[in-house]
């Protein structure tokens, strides 16, 4: 842990002792947009590695949570008054959900159905029907496999060369140090180790069929585009950030018949320029977007910040104390808006 994660935890765990509603009615915020990944009771593989989810009983708790003290909003509902004006519910949220894993039809959906409230899932459009995996639930997978397998010292010696560092066994590079422009290490790797990831999409169907999604729309709830395959967006050109956001955006309108067009970064909207917010809300092929600073407002009103309700794993009323108190600093430092660069040619 870096010594900024440190001071993060530790504030965490000191704001944690403040009266929420003490925070909550000192920040007011307009409308709260929690999000999660992955909802479920059991160990899944290929997100072990990445990061710790909520179970059933812990997410059910959330929900108690936020209906208890706020009113559930519908992404419609937040488009039109973006776009039209008007004026939010007092205390409002809108759920959403990122990454498109099956796990939202199978355990969320009716969840949320039977306690009325309305959520968004946002999708990566390559991974729809298991046609392919995203690179880092690939990185999961092998990482899984190469602690529980004893394999040669020739297989050891070849994904090291592989990963360019010493054995994912020792304290050199693993794959789960693989970034999205190097991801195809990762398919070198599985040759080398004899795993196959077509087997792993095919056994466990982690994501979304175009079934399942054509379900959840017709239940009600919405969706939206989290790019075509997971890139961290301050590693992408702009025109390649401008691609990935309007194929996607495309892709899941045309396939589904959709009038409306979210995006939900993928990581974080941390380091995008203006001249991207520009852009896309120029086409029309973008109502809203939503970046994952928590609590903050963006210079770009039609891109809102989301709440990591996943880490850490705290009460959700705990992890909400947090972002207040956070935003109340920013607010009396002058730093409660994220503002954004220009591209300097």
């Amino acid at each position: 842990m870096n010594i900024n994660s440190f001071r993060k935890t530790i504030l965490l765990h000191t704001l944690s002792a403040v009266p929420y509603p003490l925070l909550e009615k000192i920040v007011r915020p307009a409308v709260i947009i929690p999000y999660y990944h992955m909802i479920s009771d059991d160990e899944v593989i290929h997100i072990k590695h990445l990061y710790r989810h909520k179970n059933i009983k812990e997410f059910t708790q959330a929900l108690e949570f936020l209906l208890q003290n706020y009113t559930p909003l519908s992404l419609m509902e937040l488009i039109d008054i973006i776009t039209k004006g008007g004026a939010l519910p007092e205390k409002a949220f809108l759920l959403t959900f990122d990454d498109g894993f099956r796990e939202m039809s199978d355990i969320v959906a009716p969840i949320l159905i039977e306690k009325g409230i309305p959520a968004t899932f946002f999708i990566n459009t390559a991974f729809i029907d298991n046609k392919e995996m995203c690179y880092q639930h690939e990185a999961s997978i092998l990482e899984e496999y190469l602690r529980n397998n004893c394999l040669s010292q020739e297989v050891m010696r070849k994904t090291a060369e592989i990963l360019q560092g010493q054995s994912p066994c020792s304290k050199g590079r693993t794959p789960l140090m693989v970034m999205f422009r190097e991801r195809e290490l990762l398919h070198d790797i599985a040759k080398v180790v004899g795993y196959d990831f077509n087997d792993y999409l095919m056994r466990n169907k982690p994501y979304l069929t175009s079934e399942q999604i054509r379900r959840l729309l017709n239940q009600g709830f919405t969706i939206g585009a989290h790019s075509i395959n997971h890139p961290l967006y301050s590693a992408l050109s702009l025109e390649d950030q401008l691609y990935q956001t309007s194929k996607s955006i495309r892709d899941i309108k045309d396939r589904f018949g959709l009038k409306y067009g979210a995006f939900a970064f993928p990581h974080t909207d941390h380091g995008v320029s203006k001249e991207f917010f520009i852009e896309i809300y120029k086409t029309g092929l973008v109502d809203i977007s939503f970046g994952t600073s928590g609590i903050m407002d963006d210079i770009f009103y039609r891109n809102m910040q989301r709440i990591n309700f996943e880490r850490p794993l705290l009460p959700v009323q705990n992890i909400m104390s947090f972002h207040l108190a956070r935003r109340f600093f920013k607010n009396i430092t002058g730093n409660g808006r994220l503002t954004r660069h220009c591209i300097v040619d």
